[in-house]
């Protein structure tokens, strides 16, 4: 590439004086054709989409809508966070957003559309487009911490160093109304259609107009929380000890407030220290710890003070040539009903000595497990990739409800 510029410059000096412009006209054309030489590099090595990205990144606008998209994706690549939307046909149209904080935002997709968020915004969006909704009060440096469908739109947890921030969000009226946390800590989750936690004296019900959470004595030994009808259970830490590992579980009763606790061991050990994606499904706890999907039988644990996890479904074989991304807490799986929804990706190692953040997306598809059978199949072969493929890293998933609930 210097050698043609080289050359280039060479010929220009050999060109007469007009006018006292120089050699301008030329030289631009010079320059002109080595920017299509290097356009074109980059778009053998990395994909024609990919150098539309780089030149024509749009930002999130009020036109973006969901129309016929059936699952949502937030992703990196490079130093640039997108939302991806993907449609059966598996056609992507993609949008650059900014990332609230390092621990990547959240999806949430309900009857009332895709909440999304921003640094400083929140984000309806719809079938047609987006409404754009700022948050007061943010945070500086605040990072995502959980984002849940609820009765009247979405609740959205957020926090930082300066505390922690409740956001509820009404999707028919267009307005947020945020609650201060203070510097508790606690997990979330839903109860039927409203926001609740644990604390001393069992679960409790958070609504906009919840106050002084932060003295409720927040039971701090849970790291993800689920609702089954009339009780609660929360998962705490997992603590691996090289051959096999084990995590408490709490069980709340929703009526009384008795607590009863057990502990959870597992055949092996486990990659990784939280648990995540928590669901009850045909009367089994599930949730995702390391690549697998595990269970146990609740009806089977009321006078316990110990069960054994069993594994329902292998998260990280591979799919033919696709790889699973596994994510637990950082959201890169979706449940719905008695599925969980991933992605899978093949990838080409463009200098292994480098690290496997340089790499090149080959092919992509959106995965799913069946909670109960362990069967995997592929829901989605993604070809219209129109985000970069390079240092590709997708950070969370939500599928469209009634899609889901059809698979």
């Amino acid at each position: 590439m210097s050698t043609a510029g080289g050359r280039a410059a060479q010929k220009a000096k050999g060109r007469p004086d007009r006018g006292g412009k120089g050699t301008g006209p030329g030289l631009l054309k010079s320059w002109i054709i080595v920017a299509l030489v290097l356009v074109g590099i980059w778009a053998a090595f990395f994909g024609i989409p990919s150098v539309v990205r780089m030149l024509n990144a749009p930002p999130i606008s009020e036109d973006f809508g969901l129309e016929d998209a059936v699952v949502a994706l937030r992703l990196h690549a490079g130093d640039h966070a997108y939302l991806v939307l993907v449609n059966e046909a598996g056609e992507t149209r993609s949008v650059e957003l900014e990332e609230r904080g390092f621990e990547e935002s959240r999806l949430a997709w309900s009857e009332a559309g895709l909440s999304v968020g921003g640094p400083a915004d929140e984000y309806l969006i719809h079938d047609d487009g987006l409404t754009a909704l700022p948050l007061s009060g943010a945070k500086e440096s605040s990072s995502e911490r959980a984002r849940l469908a609820v009765a009247d739109g979405f609740a959205v947890y957020t926090g930082s160093a300066e505390g922690q921030q409740l956001a509820f969000v009404d999707a028919a009226t267009e307005e947020i109304t945020t609650i201060d946390l203070g510097y508790v800590n606690p997990a979330l989750t839903t109860c039927g259609d409203d926001v609740a936690l644990v604390d001393e004296s069992g679960v409790r019900i958070v609504t906009p107009d919840s106050r002084d959470i932060d003295g409720l004595g927040v039971f701090t030994g849970v790291r993800t929380l689920v609702c089954d009808q009339d009780r609660a259970l929360g998962l705490g830490e997992i603590v691996d000890e090289k051959t096999s590992a084990h995590q408490s579980l709490q069980i709340w009763d929703r009526t009384t407030g008795d607590r009863q606790e057990l502990e959870i061991h597992y055949p092996e050990s486990v990659l990784g220290w939280e648990s995540g994606t928590p669901f009850v499904w045909e009367g089994r706890l599930h949730w995702a710890a390391g690549a697998t999907l595990w269970s146990i039988p609740l009806a089977e644990i009321a006078e316990s003070r110990s069960v054994d996890a069993e594994p329902a479904a292998d998260l990280g074989g591979f799919l033919g040539d696709l790889s699973p991304v596994v994510g637990t807490d950082q959201g890169a799986l979706a449940q719905s009903g008695g599925r969980v929804f991933g992605v899978a990706t093949e990838e080409d190692f463009i200098n292994p000595s480098r690290g496997e953040s340089y790499d090149k997306l080959l092919s992509f598809a959106i995965f799913s497990a069946d909670a109960i059978s362990g069967e995997r199949r592929i829901e989605i072969d993604v070809d219209g990739i129109d985000f970069p493929r390079r240092d590709l890293h997708v950070t969370a998933i939500a599928v469209n409800p009634e899609w889901a609930a059809g698979r």
